[in-house]
C-alpha cells in the first residue's frame, strides 16, 4: 500500500473510532439525509486529520486523483470533507488540465458544502490563469442544465476582489436571473454581496438595472 493511500485509510480507522451516532443522526437531518455522517464536529474531524504525517510532496497527479475519487464515493460525509483538506495543499499546483476532475467532483454528491470549496478555491485559482479552457468550461457551465454548474460558474470569483472580472459576473448571473433554483438565487446574491466589499456602486447599479432578479437574490446581495 502507497504512503498517501495508506494514510488515508489511518484517517478512515481514526474518524470511525469517534464517530458519534446521535450527533450523525442530527447532521444528516441537516443536510436533509442527503449523505451519512460519521458523526463528527469540524474541530475534531480537523484535529483527526492533523494527526496522520501526510506526505509533504503531494501532487495533483492520476494517482492523488484516484484517492481522491474514492474518498468522494465514501459512504460518509466526512470523508468528502477530508478529501477537500487534500485537495487545498495542491491548490496551487492546479492547472486547466485539472479541470475536468473538478467538474466530475463538482457532478458527484452535489451539495453546498462541497461546491462552495471547489468552485472558489480550486476552480477559481484556476480560472485566474487566462486561457481557452477557461471560457469554454464558463460557457458550458453557464448554460447547464445542471444547478451546480451554474452556481459554480457565479460563484468562483468569491476571492477574487479587486480582480473580480464584472463582465463574466454579469453573464453568469444573467444566465440564469430567472432561475427558481435555491442555490442559484442564493448564489446570484453571494457573489453581488461579496463583490459589493470591493465596488458597491457596481452591485447597485446592476441591481437596479435587472429588476427580473429574484426578491431573494437581492435581498442576499444587499445584506
Amino acid at each position: 500500500m502507497n504512503d498517501l493511500q495508506s494514510r488515508v485509510s489511518e484517517l478512515q480507522s481514526k474518524l470511525a473510532a469517534i464517530s458519534d451516532p446521535h450527533r450523525a443522526e442530527q447532521m444528516e437531518a441537516y443536510m436533509k439525509h442527503k449523505f451519512q455522517y460519521y458523526g463528527i464536529t469540524s474541530p475534531s474531524r480537523k484535529q483527526a486529520f492533523k494527526t496522520i504525517d501526510w506526505p509533504k510532496d503531494l501532487e495533483p497527479n492520476t494517482h492523488f486523483k484516484n484517492i481522491i475519487n474514492e474518498m468522494w464515493q465514501h459512504p460518509k460525509r466526512e470523508m468528502q470533507y477530508c478529501a477537500m483538506t487534500l485537495i487545498e495543499k495542491v491548490i496551487k499546483k492546479l492547472s486547466t488540465e485539472d479541470l475536468p476532475w473538478l467538474e466530475s467532483l463538482i457532478l458527484q454528491k452535489s451539495w453546498w458544502d462541497t461546491v462552495d470549496f471547489i468552485a472558489p478555491s480550486a476552480v477559481g485559482y484556476i480560472f485566474k490563469q487566462a486561457s481557452p479552457e477557461k471560457s469554454r468550461y464558463l460557457e458550458k457551465w453557464m448554460n447547464s442544465d445542471n444547478m451546480w454548474l451554474n452556481r459554480s460558474s457565479i460563484i468562483f470569483q468569491l476571492k477574487y476582489g479587486k480582480e473580480t472580472d464584472e463582465d463574466i459576473l454579469s453573464a453568469a448571473i444573467l444566465a440564469h436571473d430567472n432561475s427558481t433554483e435555491f442555490f442559484v438565487r442564493k448564489a446570484q446574491g453571494w457573489s453581488l454581496r461579496q463583490y459589493s466589499k470591493t465596488n458597491p456602486q457596481f452591485v447597485r447599479q446592476f441591481i437596479e438595472a435587472n429588476p427580473q432578479l429574484s426578491g431573494l437574490t437581492k435581498r442576499e446581495a444587499m445584506k
